[in-house]
Order: structure tokens, then sequence, then C-alpha cells
């Protein structure tokens, strides 16, 4: 079995910039913005076991063969990296006769603000692909607009 995440306390990851918090009053805040309101959240050492301790190789491993999937990630996703929906599009993308289509939305954040227009046309588009069996999997609308 393959675990996707595997949480590691590396320089990558934000517990050594919020340890001395953790370790002085026994969290840290992590704030966000949730259905468009600002969210502030209490996270402990406790939180960061409980991360590590979920299983998520039943992406690779118990994931239905038959069934197709689209992801949508915004590049300019600041809460899960881009590069997590690659993860998930090799654990996906073996399977038959199941497929799985993964769009970058290029300069879409995590709640696809401003680009619900593309989000819904991509996911229409991509519905009637599955209703005419015309689905392969890959990453899809590769084409690059604006700057690199």
């Amino acid at each position: 079995m393959q675990r996707i995440f595997v949480l590691t306390y590396s320089t990558e990851d934000d517990l050594p910039q919020h340890k001395h918090l953790i370790d002085s009053q026994g969290y840290y805040e992590r704030k966000a913005i949730v259905a468009r309101k600002p969210f502030v959240g209490r996270v402990t050492l406790e939180d960061y076991a409980e991360f590590a301790r979920n299983d998520t190789s039943i992406v690779w491993s118990r994931f239905p063969a038959t069934v197709d999937v689209l992801s949508l990630h915004g590049l300019a996703d600041t809460v899960v990296p881009p590069y997590d929906a690659f993860i998930y599009a090799r654990a996906l993308g073996n399977r038959t006769p199941g497929t799985h289509t993964l769009r970058y939305v290029e300069g879409a954040d995590h709640n696809f603000t401003g680009c619900f227009d593309e989000v819904v046309d991509t996911v229409l588009e991509w519905w009637r692909m599955v209703e005419r069996k015309e689905l392969k999997t890959g990453v899809w609308h590769t084409g690059i607009r604006g700057k690199l």
C-alpha cells in the first residue's frame, strides 16, 4: 500500500514555524477563509499526529476502477499545493475502465474565487464527454495563457 501524504516534520511543513507556540500555549491559530468568511482554528500537536495517521492508501488500492474522476485545482491555491493534484492523478490515472482527468485552473485560488464560469464550463464539458464516452486519462486544457 502507498500513502499519498506522509506527514514528516521537515522544513516544508509548517510545524517548525509554529512549534514554539504549541510548546508554550498548546496550540497555534490557523487562519483561513471558509465559505467566504474568516475562520480561525486551533491546531495542536495531536492534530498533526492525527493527520499523519490518515490512511490515504485507499486512493491507490481501493478506489473503484469503474469511476471517472475530474480533478480541478487552482494554480494560485495557497491552501493545498497544486502538486497534490498530480499525486492524485498518478493514483487514479492507472485504473481501467475508469478515467482521471486533471485540470489546472490558472489564477484560481483554493475556492476558485472569480473563476466560477470557467469551473462550471469545465464540469459541463467533462460531463458531456462522460455521456459520449469520450474521456481519456490525462491533463486537460494544457494550453498556456499569459506568461510563464
